[in-house]
């Protein structure tokens, strides 16, 4: 896992250090830089392997692409920087850095140069390890316990495989839908694109995996893929949507309880989709929500919080998660040093601080109760709202 980053003349953050854990949840006010922590991490996933970055790999990692000179550090009263630099240190205590700067400035089209010192990596790690994984899944030979040992080895001798893949989600509902495919990313898109591909996907342990969450959503009853796609043929969806994905609704009557996933509410398919991406070997084991709450309900988000923090230990991945909810502060046990909190702010000079919040403060309300994390936002007890209105 990634432990340390430090970021150096990147947007709004003028020099920050963040010791992550495995979950690691970033409030604060609107244009703070909570996605600009995010989108370093971004960078360094493009310029991986990558000498020169073209706008367009940006875009595919969900970053906001801008003029270079906004997105070089650029303050005030301050000397403004030629380049942005990055720091990662990993578990094992193995580092590294990488410089980005551009020939010009103002040339929104310009390509990124990369400079970087190496991670040390184990030689004998294979040079296509994700093909040799994927081919290993499809082998009959191979076993559950076979394929989380292969991956295990190759996330602790081949971080750099783990950065490549990093992705930043930000869903939005025509996406997920069906509507549209912009990222382009397979399985599935940073928008939510080709869920019903992702599922389709996965083995009948998987499967059963994600059905067994079917408690957070209170109508479900079951959902599958038309693999045929006969269904719209017989008038189950308008056929605006590509997506194969359907429902049962279990208050409905048998006969006439199955509809599409174009006609289903905008919170399953968020639900569905976080879940589907901590269970699946096919999604990057290093990846970013940006505002993980979009749509859900605040008491859904706590619960929803819970099993993520949990899968991210059984499936072994690593998240980075912005969030302008409280509830979703509900849902982390800050006595567990993988689940971490961290406060964003903007000092006076405009610079990006990231503080963690490693107790709860012990408040009582007036009437002796004490107040759970999400009240304690709210009640500006964490130092992350806006004061200035």
């Amino acid at each position: 896992m990634l432990k340390e980053i430090t970021i150096k003349n990147f947007k709004s953050i003028a020099n920050d250090t963040i010791e992550l854990g495995r979950v690691n949840v970033f409030i604060g006010e609107n244009g703070c830089g909570k996605s600009n922590i995010l989108e370093a991490v971004g960078f360094v996933s493009a310029g991986i392997e990558n000498q020169n970055i073209e706008n367009e790999l940006l875009i595919s990692k969900g970053i906001r692409v801008a003029k270079p000179s906004l997105i070089i550090s650029n303050f005030r009263n301050k000397k403004p920087a030629h380049n942005f630099s990055i720091n990662l240190i990993f578990q094992d205590e193995e580092d590294l850095n990488l410089d980005f700067s551009i020939d010009n400035k103002e040339d929104f089209y310009g390509d990124w140069s990369v400079k970087r010192a190496e991670l040390n990596v184990n030689k004998s790690i294979v040079a296509e390890p994700q093909a040799n994984y994927d081919a290993a899944h499809k082998s009959k030979e191979s076993t559950t316990h076979s394929l989380e040992k292969m991956a295990e080895g190759l996330r602790k001798n081949y971080p750099k495989w783990v950065l490549k893949r990093f992705l930043i989600y930000a869903l939005n509902t025509p996406a997920l839908r069906g509507f549209t495919h912009e990222s382009r990313k397979e399985p599935v898109g940073i928008y939510g694109e080709g869920l019903d591909v992702l599922l389709a996907s996965f083995d009948n342990e998987e499967i059963a995996k994600l059905k067994s969450y079917g408690y957070l959503i209170s109508w479900l009853d079951d959902f599958f893929i038309d693999v045929q796609d006969s269904l719209k043929f017989k008038g189950y969806k308008p056929n605006r949507s590509g997506s194969a994905l359907y429902f049962v609704d279990k208050h409905m009557p048998k006969d006439n309880s199955v509809f599409s996933l174009e006609n289903a509410n905008e919170g399953i398919l968020h639900v569905l989709f976080y879940l589907a991406v901590m269970i699946s070997y096919k999604t990057p084991q290093f990846l970013a929500i940006d505002n993980i709450e979009s749509c859900l309900n605040p008491h859904l988000c706590r619960y929803l919080m819970e099993e993520i923090c949990k899968l991210a230990k059984s499936q072994d991945k690593q998240l980075l998660i912005t969030t302008h909810n409280p509830a979703i502060l509900d849902g982390l046990n800050l006595f567990d040093d993988e689940v971490r909190l961290f406060e964003v702010n903007r000092t006076d000079k405009g610079y990006t601080k990231t503080t963690r919040i490693k107790v709860k403060p012990e408040i009582q309300s007036e009437m002796g109760r004490k107040y759970k994390l999400s009240e304690l936002w709210t009640r500006g007890f964490l130092g992350t709202t806006p004061d200035y209105f």
